[in-house]
Formats: structure tokens, sequence, C-alpha cells
């Protein structure tokens, strides 16, 4: 199983072990803060630092891992529906 998330346009497959609840848990409190950087490694083991604000769209999803390769599309979301 691999962790897929969408930051606005981008899409980033997270490095295994990431602790999705943690990185939610500081995503909302940099929204709740109004914004501020928050970091986390993805695959490859590359630190990512991305700026979350209350306007940032984020997607996250769980996904089989196999051979497949990394669907870059996140799953439909009607944000104006939300």
């Amino acid at each position: 199983m691999r962790t897929v998330m969408t930051v606005d346009d981008a899409t980033f497959s997270l490095a295994p072990g990431q602790d999705i609840v943690e990185l939610e848990d500081r995503i909302e409190a940099a929204v709740h803060d109004g914004g501020r950087f928050v970091r986390f490694v993805v695959v490859g083991e590359r630190d990512v630092s991305v700026m979350f604000t209350p306007h940032t769209r984020v997607v996250s999803w769980t996904e089989e891992n196999g051979d497949a390769t990394l669907d870059e599309q996140a799953p439909s979301i009607d944000w104006d529906g939300v």
C-alpha cells in the first residue's frame, strides 16, 4: 500500500512509513493558524515543504502499490458541493 496526496495541482507519493494521521494533523493546524509551511517526506527520501493555507485543497488516499505506476489523478471531488 502507498499513500498519495494532492495539494492543489501537485501530486505526491508519500514515503513508506509516513504517518498520514500525524501529517493531516499538522496540515489542519497550519490551516487553522492562517497558513504555514508543513514538511513531509516523499518516495525517494526527498523532503518536501508546502505552504498550506485556508485556500489550499488537499486530498489523500491509499492504493495498492504493486508494480503499477502512480495514478496521478485524485479521486473525483466536487469542491463546490463540500
